[in-house]
């Protein structure tokens, strides 16, 4: 009896776990499948990638990583800061180093040690770079919505690690942190592979490898290719423009990969590469960014009250967002 109940249940995992292949439509003369694998979501809630800042400090550029989207103690600056800022310069209170139990605190608070690395890589160039968090400072900034003369409180304060070699001009600065990664552990979990800008080209709505019988306000549609991989791009407008966008990944003939980008609160659609004729056509990435991990594309949609995010060209991943930092 339990070895037939045993095959009953082995049964039907097998048929809930099945591939759903459904027929959608004809490309370039060529039958695309719809490919789904029913399956959980990896949790990713503990790989923490973040953005970096370029903070001018007394005329000075210091590259500054916050940490302050995990970090959440309530006393991570000296108390005296505050009750005493009306005797400070704004220059005292704008920046300084947490030394002794405020760095002790930060790294408890961040699960880190003086033994991890901060890892920074260039995926443009795919030149990695590592610093131990040793010979990092530890260092409170001001927001920058902080204005000389306001009452300040410890909220104010972005908690988080800089480079000890500060950059002498803003565009050296700029060349720093542009399209840079930083990630704080004990092991790289970069690719060193270099990210592609993807291609976009405008194509025909017939290309497009999902149904679109039943959608309205359909809009401009766009094909890109990236090895052995089609991404198919569908816009859907409303009375204000591109009000959605729907991506298709296409790979041997099966979409494998599907997403609806939409915009949120103050967020707005970035240019496609290639599309618009703008003098930066570099805002849409896609490749192996991170190691033993699938693909990823991002650089669809420009947050003004959030953080961007990465999206893995895999269904059983969810979407990672970078740790920006964005205060409002």
């Amino acid at each position: 009896m339990k070895k037939q109940l045993l095959l009953f249940a082995v049964s039907l995992c097998l048929l809930s776990c099945k591939k759903a292949v459904k027929k959608v439509a004809t490309v370039n003369k060529q039958e695309i499948t719809v490919d789904t694998i029913s399956t959980d979501k990896k949790n990713l809630s503990d790989f923490h990638i973040y953005d970096l800042y370029s903070m001018e400090n007394a005329g000075k550029y210091d590259i500054f990583i916050s940490l302050s989207d995990i970090y959440n103690d309530s006393l991570a600056v000296p108390n005296d800061i505050i009750e005493n800022q009306k005797s400070k310069t704004f220059a005292e209170l704008k920046h300084f180093e947490l030394t002794g139990i405020y760095r002790e605190k930060l790294l408890k608070g961040t699960s880190l040690s003086e033994a991890d690395t901060l890892f920074l890589y260039n995926y443009k160039d795919a030149k990695l770079q590592k610093f131990p968090i040793k010979d990092l400072r530890s260092v409170a900034n001001l927001d920058l919505y902080i204005s000389e003369g306001e009452e300040i409180s410890h909220y104010n304060y972005m908690i988080g690690f800089e480079l000890n070699q500060p950059e002498t001009s803003q565009e050296t600065a700029y060349d720093k942190t542009e399209y840079t990664l930083a990630y704080f552990g004990k092991e790289n979990p970069f690719s060193g592979e270099k990210l592609t800008l993807v291609p976009w080209k405008k194509a025909s709505i017939n290309q497009f490898p999902l149904s679109l019988k039943d959608k309205k306000n359909l809009g401009d549609t766009y094909h890109a290719r990236y090895r052995d991989m089609d991404y198919y791009l569908q816009d859907f407008k409303d009375q204000y423009g591109v009000a959605e966008r729907q991506l298709a990944v296409v790979k041997n003939k099966k979409v494998f990969f599907i997403k609806n980008i939409t915009k949120g609160e103050g967020a707005e659609f970035k240019s496609l590469n290639f599309i618009e004729n703008n003098d930066y056509d570099d805002f849409q990435w896609t490749g192996n960014l991170f190691k033993n991990k699938p693909p990823v594309v991002f650089g669809f949609v420009s947050e003004s009250f959030g953080c961007p995010n990465i999206t893995f060209l895999d269904s059983s991943y969810e979407d990672i967002y970078l740790n920006c930092d964005n205060r409002h």
